[in-house]
């Protein structure tokens, strides 16, 4: 084929195209300007539109039910811890204070006394009054034989407090120690005490505040349960970290 029919072929067929182009445009024009063609378009956009704010007003209420949902299930898993102060009546920082009594246990030289320490409550309730027989367990108000954990703190009855905490789940009593380990706050820190080794009575380590309240007309020597310093005895316990007849300090942690 030569080079000018060529030519004439495809002279021919880009007019033909941009004719049909041509004719195409101007049908979408007269299109544009018809009101029904309009009309239909905007009610066809309107209607696109009304579906559209229906799926996102049921997307916002799936998302605020889930919300809820999630907002319930922290409220219910929120957890507290509770741990006693002994010594003290007030409890520390934001601590919720569920009570404050005196330390109940059993008295020094009985030996079948019960040995864990309590924190009894300022108005108990009662439901009988007598026991069955003579054969029973007693319980005893506490006292500081020594002047070691306050001053003049000999014979002072010591009171106590069931403390709650809102931001934790844990507690812990570290005796030998006056700070918490990485990631666990001081609730309160002060000295370990127990009964005297010599008494029958087996007794329990509890942590006494570094800074005691004592009970109103307390200071009577009327024994009961008995509270004195401890100190490190060494052999078994390694010598050092630990120092003989050194009395150990202990802190309450939380988390």
């Amino acid at each position: 084929m030569s080079t000018f029919l060529t030519f004439v072929i495809l002279f021919f067929f880009l007019c033909k195209t941009g004719a049909t182009n041509s004719k195409d445009q101007q049908k979408k024009r007269l299109l544009l300007n018809d009101p029904d063609v309009l009309a239909d378009r905007l009610g066809r956009l309107e209607s696109l539109v009304n579906s559209l704010s229906d799926k996102l007003q049921k997307e916002e209420t799936k998302r605020n039910v889930l919300e809820g949902t999630v907002s319930q299930l922290t409220k219910t898993q929120k957890t507290s811890s509770t741990y006693i102060r002994w010594g003290k009546q007030i409890c520390p920082g934001n601590d919720t204070l569920l009570y404050t009594g005196f330390i109940g246990g059993g008295f020094y030289d009985e030996p079948g006394a019960a040995a864990e320490a309590v924190c009894l409550p300022p108005n108990p309730d009662f439901t009988k009054t007598t026991a069955s027989q003579a054969a029973v367990g007693h319980m005893y108000g506490t006292e500081f034989e020594t002047n070691y954990f306050g001053p003049k703190s000999l014979n002072e009855d010591v009171s106590c407090s069931v403390c709650e905490i809102h931001e934790g789940t844990q507690t812990i009593m570290i005796p030998g120690k006056n700070t918490c380990f990485n990631g666990w706050h001081v609730k309160y820190k002060g000295n370990l005490g127990s009964g005297y080794y010599g008494h029958k009575s087996a007794t329990t380590f509890i942590c006494i505040d570094e800074s005691p309240d004592y009970l109103m007309s307390g200071e009577s020597n009327t024994n009961g349960n008995v509270l004195f310093e401890v100190i490190a005895k060494c052999g078994a316990l390694p010598c050092p970290p630990y120092h003989e007849g050194y009395p150990l300090t202990c802190v309450v942690c939380a988390k």
